[in-house]
């Protein structure tokens, strides 16, 4: 008995003594998440690496954003500067217009002046399938470039509405996933992002998710099934602005729901693939270190071009 108690006082002695930890500053790092779509401008937003121990309030989150960078993108012919635009300038409708294509929700963009990089009124820059972008970003005394180039959209055949608990057994009538049904093309390589919106109405009028937003695992490619019509489930996406009381990944009977199924390049998959694995461990990009797979050299992220198909369902089994 007495072995056992000089152990516990050891034991005691060991977990009260005060131990400080050195931890290694980290080079700040530039972050890019950059679309450009059919139709559409390119998007840019461009933040700070911060450390784990910085403030989360909502000043501090609005100074990771990068402001008065030189933006440029070249589509093989032509190079146009794309201006900074900030959130207080914006109307509403250009508000809803940048929280869509960032995911940015639009609360945050009308309470606080975020900033970020778009040619909104310039349809010279809007998006074209097949044509190759090259970014250039000139920023804090770095440059950063990267390449991409928007694929044709992919093929969204058909969505439904299934209940988790078919049978009824478990007395759960009303949730479940919608699926989807797609012709994969004959050729190797392609790439697929999934994103969810319901569009129903909350209780102030509202659509109950502001923006789209995707689920972790929502992206794949045809390595398994080239050439193939597949099924698949299309759980629902919870954004970083996403109310805590509504989570999990299904949806609700009598929900209206966007489905945005994105076609994208090799190396952009690479990028929402891995970062969705750093999520899933409790990182992001905005502190280090970052096992994500960028495309921007210079810096950490993503310049994508995206090509969607979009349908709505609703779910009724």
């Amino acid at each position: 008995m007495r072995y056992l108690l000089l152990l516990l006082t050891l034991v005691v002695i060991g977990c009260s003594k005060e131990i400080t930890v050195d931890l290694p500053e980290t080079e700040t790092k530039l972050v890019v998440e950059a679309t450009i779509e059919p139709g559409q401008p390119p998007f840019i937003i461009l933040t700070r690496t911060q450390s784990y121990f910085a403030p989360a309030d909502p000043a501090s989150f609005a100074n990771i954003f990068v402001r008065d960078a030189v933006i440029t993108v070249q589509d093989g012919t032509t190079t146009y500067t794309i201006p900074m635009v900030c959130s207080s300038i914006l109307t509403e409708q250009q508000l809803m217009a940048a929280a869509l294509a960032t995911g940015l929700d639009p609360d945050i963009l009308a309470n606080l002046d975020i900033c970020l990089y778009t040619s909104l009124t310039e349809p010279a820059t809007f998006g074209v399938v097949g044509r190759t972008y090259t970014l250039t970003i000139q920023a804090e005394g770095k440059t950063l470039t990267s390449t991409t180039t928007i694929p044709g959209p992919p093929s969204l055949d058909t969505l439904w509405f299934t209940l988790l608990d078919q049978e009824g057994d478990d007395g759960d009538d009303s949730t479940g996933f919608v699926w989807g049904r797609s012709q994969d093309p004959d050729t190797l390589g392609n790439c697929y992002r999934a994103l969810t919106r319901r569009t129903n109405l909350d209780s102030n009028g509202d659509p109950v998710d502001p923006t789209f937003a995707a689920p972790l695992g929502s992206t794949s490619n045809d390595e398994f099934f080239n050439g193939q019509v597949l099924e698949y489930i299309i759980a629902r996406g919870n954004s970083s602005f996403s109310d805590p009381a509504d989570g999990g990944s299904t949806f609700k009977r009598g929900d209206t729901v966007l489905v945005k199924l994105y076609a994208l390049g090799r190396d952009e998959f690479d990028f929402y693939r891995s970062f969705e694995s750093n999520v899933a461990t409790q990182g992001d990009l905005f502190s280090q270190p970052s096992n994500v797979k960028s495309n921007i050299t210079g810096g950490l992220g993503v310049w994508a071009g995206l090509s969607p198909t979009v349908k709505q369902v609703i779910c009724q089994p």
